[in-house]
């Protein structure tokens, strides 16, 4: 058995605009009066990470669990306000592999759990609580994507998978693919240049092209 890992935004739904616009509501009401943050400039690309730096170095407070459930509540809501779109073929690529006895799937993201579930049913995504890892408690990329395949194993009874593929849009999944020697394919033009420069190999610009690995 093969195993596909998911990341989410940008990935299945085309939600990375609105998720940016709510994570800054988010802070904003929660006392950060600063913009213009450049993300990407992060050590850690997960809303985790990111919230609780910000939140701590401009609010001089902690970012308590308070803290957090409060941000996530705020994030949740505001994303929720929109019309999530899935990224062409996500939705059939997704119902397909559910059937599929060859392939495992688990989703690993930056994002907290509760926008992350709200994406998963844009597009029609069955899946065991396990098979989904956040952000809430893990800030590494690298922890996220790992902890994502340790629950995999036990959810499909297998003590290894035949290969790994990871599925993600932006560099930093193409770098945590690579720092786990993980296989990885591209989706979508907007990084795609930075993704080859860094050496990624297999590309679609969508998932209506998509084909699986054999």
């Amino acid at each position: 058995m093969n195993l596909i890992v998911f990341d989410i935004d940008g990935t299945l739904t085309d939600s990375v605009k609105v998720h940016i616009n709510a994570f800054l509501i988010a802070l904003k009401q929660l006392g950060v009066k600063e913009e213009g943050f450049n993300f990407k400039t992060y050590k850690h690309h997960t809303d985790s990470y990111i919230s609780k730096v910000i939140y701590e170095e401009y609010v001089q407070k902690e970012f308590t669990s308070e803290v957090q459930e409060q941000f996530a509540s705020i994030l949740y809501s505001e994303i929720n306000k929109h019309e999530i779109k899935e990224i062409k073929g996500a939705s059939q690529l997704i119902q397909s592999l559910q059937k599929d006895e060859n392939y495992g799937i688990c989703y690993a993201t930056g994002s907290i759990i509760q926008p992350a579930k709200l994406k998963l049913e844009v597009v029609g995504a069955s899946y065991d609580p396990s098979q989904l890892v956040p952000s809430n408690d893990i800030y590494e990329r690298e922890n996220i994507v790992s902890k994502a395949i340790e629950n995999a194993k036990e959810f499909y009874q297998v003590e290894q998978f035949d290969k790994i593929y990871s599925i993600g849009d932006g560099l930093w999944d193409l770098k945590t693919a690579q720092n786990l020697e993980l296989e990885f394919i591209g989706i979508g033009e907007e990084n795609e240049a930075i993704m080859r420069e860094n050496g990624m190999q297999t590309f679609y610009k969508d998932l209506t092209e998509f084909e699986l690995p054999l």
